[in-house]
């Protein structure tokens, strides 16, 4: 897959799961909101914080989706839910699942997605691919078919 269209992929995937998300949180807040009482009814309003942990997800999903090596999306992913977990947990423990491990869980879903999506691509365009003429193909060479 050539590099623009793996990036236009990758944007898609991460915009699908980030709307898959801000669907999850908007049903979320509503339940807790008809079960429980107005979010702050309990006294605690972070409403900055979780703005700015909302969007601060999208903008890194749309970042993690330029980065093309998995290795690195791994370990800016990791730190980035380890972060939002130091930040909220203990104090806000139900902000802390949602935003660090629902938000965690759609973007690593998104990346391994993305890096599947690309691997079944790469195989299958190097499976069409022939070998050039008066060449072997690899696997008969390798299994001893040409001294048989």
């Amino acid at each position: 897959m050539n590099l623009p269209a793996r990036l236009i992929c990758c944007l898609l995937i991460h915009t699908v799961f980030c709307v898959g998300y801000t669907l999850l949180n908007n049903f979320a807040a509503d339940w807790y909101i008809s079960t429980y009482g107005g979010l702050t009814s309990r006294g605690v309003n972070i409403r900055l914080t979780s703005k700015f942990l909302y969007e601060f997800f999208l903008v890194f999903n749309w970042l993690l989706a330029m980065i093309l090596v998995l290795r690195v999306k791994l370990v800016l992913w990791a730190i980035w839910v380890a972060l939002v977990l130091l930040w909220m947990l203990p104090d806000h423990p139900l902000r802390a699942l949602l935003y660090g491990v629902g938000q965690g869980t759609f973007t690593l879903a998104a990346i391994l997605l993305c890096t599947g999506l690309d691997r079944w691509y790469t195989r299958k365009s190097m499976a069409g691919k022939s070998p050039e003429l008066g060449q072997e193909p690899d696997s008969m060479t390798a299994s001893g078919a040409d001294h048989a």
